[in-house]
């Protein structure tokens, strides 16, 4: 016992005499990224398709349940998604979705802001876009959609990750229809702020 209090009390002896000062004028912050894209104020949205996509999403709208704009979101709360898209393919009645998050933050080796991938392990692969967001069958031609989302399920993870920070989900739905090869059918970037 008496060993290792002297063990530990030489460590953090020898830690302190190898301290080395920092200039607060180098010290980098990694807290510090203002909010990308206008993220403070509103939500940045846009396509990541490739050229084989059948839908394509034009305008996103993120209300309360109540039909009140929400912005910042609260991932804690369910919230109404309003898209207005259109499929250039056949309908869907069944799609799974893929979703890679992003945290804007400045890199600790290089002291430059960009978007950093969250490891997910899997977690948001292969979410059942029928069950969870109750929008089949998604019909060839226009589609104005009004999808209630609850994330709250996912609320610590999101909440956890995204302290003081703005981040980025990408969205990549995949056809699921009977025969189909699971192909990407859209992708949206969306960058945002959550509470």
């Amino acid at each position: 016992m008496l060993s290792t209090v002297i063990a530990f009390s030489a460590l953090a002896i020898a830690a302190n005499a190898l301290a080395i000062p920092v200039d607060p004028a180098h010290r980098i912050e990694l807290s510090s990224c203002e909010f990308p894209n206008n993220t403070a104020n509103a939500l940045n949205m846009y396509s990541c398709s490739t050229s084989g996509d059948t839908i394509e999403v034009n305008w996103v709208r993120i209300t309360d349940l109540n039909g009140v704009d929400m912005y910042p979101i609260d991932p804690r709360k369910p919230f109404i998604l309003e898209l207005v898209a259109f499929n250039n393919g056949p309908d869907y009645e069944d799609n799974k979705v893929d979703v890679r998050v992003f945290e804007y933050q400045k890199s600790w080796q290089t002291g430059k802001c960009g978007w950093a991938e969250i490891p997910t392990f899997g977690a948001l692969n292969g979410i059942d876009g029928c069950d969870f967001a109750k929008n089949c069958p998604l019909t060839s031609g226009d589609l104005d959609l009004k999808i209630e989302l609850d994330l709250s399920p996912y609320s610590n993870i999101i909440s956890m990750l995204t302290a003081n920070s703005a981040i980025q989900l990408q969205i990549s739905m995949k056809d699921y229809n009977p025969g189909s090869k699971h192909e990407e059918i859209t992708c949206v970037t969306a960058q945002l702020k959550i509470n």
